[in-house]
């Protein structure tokens, strides 16, 4: 009798530390399940169910795999079968509305009394979503930081073209003015010199506002927030956008030097891959003093490995780093720099966005002989296209045709009047709303160039009540942007096909898009 009331206290005892531990499970903040060896889901706590968006029945006998990507399922199988320990991943699951999310997944098997091999596994499974937004605004905030600390020399760089440009269109007002006045008083005698003069003039401030639109181009790299958008980057390209954005800090330091080789194509993206050139780039130029631009030198080289991955180097020959640092400098909030002169961000930042593209940056250095830093990026995958340029469209030699022109800034609708309306009947209007007025009278138009960002009804809103109204229409528009996308702006242009012009404008670009367009 005393043997039976010991075996009903140790059962007692067993019922409630498994209600106990139920109730830990039920509990627990981490999303958990059990699943059996075939992977099929035995059952899941409360906050699974919260995270992704399935009750318990709903989720019981699916696979485990189910619940990521469809890139991520052959490799979580592999997982699975290899799990006699504890496993961690990071994977990107979905829910059943199709959202997707990361997740910092830990596998740990539930073994038999004896060992031997387990009878199922538990799954932990933290949501990552919050820890990557905030590492993205860390990103974000250190790219600006840089791109800050170059504020002077970009307004350098864009204050010097800018002079020539306001004063050779100086210069061309007083010639035009002096034409028109000997015109007035009845003399057309105009010197070849005048019109020589006056040509060379207007040439040479074309050339300074490329100059600018180039500038503004290279900012615009560091300034996207597209960052998780990844595709095949081409490395030269970035470099030069990096190396012109830094230009006025090499330059008072030492030469230039460009050792391109032949690279494939990375995956990556262009923004952050623009910020770790740029504070490599940055870090060379602040390890050699000023004034010492005929005794140094950073050396830009590329060229592809053995393995056939993109290697970068950024070389300078500056002071070089001590060794007994060399091991932290990839730490966060480590500097070498004076209190105020650097976050310590910025190689830490480098070496995250490069190690999660699968890549490696490293760093050989000697004291007194300079450092150089090696990025190696593997090549992108061949079936995808690249996003560093557009394919260009063949020149269709056609002319004619309505042209409406749609953009809140005069000036502008001026430039654009002038330039297109010897090959089209151009129609200026300054807001989107007119436009829409026009448009619902029944006018119609080969095309229509628009800008994106207006106030009262932008772009988008006339692209979508066009869409209702006039689809034919609306398949017809050419969205004009200065750069600055909201949220809604840049999920906009990924979702519609319509071909978009960045401003300030390639008129010659325009002109074959346009005439292809109206064909």
């Amino acid at each position: 009798m005393a043997t039976v009331r010991a075996a009903d206290v140790i059962v007692s005892r067993l019922e409630d530390q498994v209600r106990e531990l139920r109730a830990a499970l039920e509990g627990a903040a981490e999303a958990i399940c059990r699943i059996d060896l075939d992977g099929r889901i035995l059952s899941v706590n409360r906050a699974f169910c919260r995270l992704f968006v399935l009750s318990a029945d709903q989720a019981a006998g699916r696979r485990w795999e189910e619940l990521l990507v469809a890139e991520n399922r052959a490799a979580a199988r592999g997982d699975l079968v290899a799990a006699m320990d504890r496993v961690e991943r990071e994977r990107t699951a979905v829910r059943p509305d199709g959202t997707t999310f990361p997740i910092q997944l830990a596998m740990v098997p539930v073994q038999e009394p004896g060992g031997g091999r387990p009878k199922g596994h538990y799954l932990f499974i933290h949501d990552l979503s919050e820890r990557r937004r905030m590492e993205n605004q860390l990103i974000f905030a250190g790219r600006m930081a840089a791109v800050g600390t170059l504020a002077a020399g970009v307004a350098h760089e864009i204050n010097n073209p800018l002079a020539y440009i306001v004063a050779n269109i100086d210069f061309v007002r007083h010639q035009m003015n002096t034409v028109a006045s000997r015109l007035s008083r009845g003399s057309a005698a105009t010197s070849a010199h005048m019109l020589e003069e006056t040509t060379e003039a207007l040439t040479e401030a074309r050339q300074g506002a490329e100059r600018v639109r180039n500038i503004v181009r290279d900012l615009r790299v560091f300034a996207r927030g597209d960052d998780d958008q990844t595709g095949p980057v081409a490395v030269r390209r970035v470099l030069d956008s990096s190396i012109n954005i830094a230009w006025n800090e090499i330059r008072h330091r030492a030469r230039l030097v460009k050792d391109y080789g032949e690279t494939p194509l990375v995956e990556g993206n262009e923004s952050r891959l623009g910020q770790v050139f740029l504070n490599l780039l940055l870090n060379a130029a602040h390890a050699i003093p000023e004034g010492g631009t005929d005794r140094n030198e950073i050396r830009v080289r590329t060229r592809t490995d053995a393995n056939g991955r993109a290697v970068i180097e950024v070389r300078d020959s500056g002071t070089g780093i001590p060794l007994e640092i060399r091991d932290r400098i990839f730490d966060p909030f480590f500097t070498t720099k004076p209190v105020g002169e650097g976050t310590g961000l910025g190689l830490w930042i480098c070496h995250g966005i490069v190690s999660a593209l699968g890549g490696q940056v490293t760093l050989d250095s000697e004291i007194g002989r300079g450092s150089t830093f090696r990025v190696t990026l593997p090549a992108a995958a061949m079936d995808a296209p690249a996003t560093f340029s557009t394919p260009s469209t063949p020149e269709v030699d056609a002319k004619g045709g309505r042209l409406l022109v749609i953009d809140d800034e005069p000036m502008i609708l001026g430039a654009l009047r002038r330039s297109l309306s010897s090959d089209y009947a151009v129609t200026c209007v300054a807001d989107g709303r007119r436009a829409l007025e026009r448009l619902r009278a029944g006018e119609r138009y080969e095309v229509i160039l628009c800008d994106l960002m207006m106030p009262d009804l932008t772009g988008m809103d006339l692209f979508a009540e066009l869409e209702k109204l006039a689809p034919e229409q609306a398949a017809r528009m050419v969205f004009v942007s200065g750069g600055a996308f909201t949220p809604r702006a840049r999920e906009f242009l990924e979702r519609v096909p319509n071909a978009r012009v960045e401003k300030p404008i390639d008129f010659q670009n325009l002109r074959v898009l346009l005439r292809n367009l109206s064909h």
